[in-house]
């Protein structure tokens, strides 16, 4: 997802670029390894991540 960021925005102005941002975050933060990120930081112990 970043890498296909990185490439669109090169074409588009700020606002359009803030707005794909966001997108992408929401869609990030919707993933199991968000979750487990999340609740590890808030243990302060280290995540494991399986990739969905």
């Amino acid at each position: 997802m970043t890498k296909t960021m990185l490439y669109q925005e090169w074409s588009h102005g700020l606002d359009e670029c803030i707005e794909a941002e966001a997108q992408a975050q929401a869609i990030c933060m919707q993933t199991k390894d968000f979750e487990r990120a999340y609740h590890a930081f808030v243990a302060k112990q280290k995540p494991v991540f399986e990739g969905d």
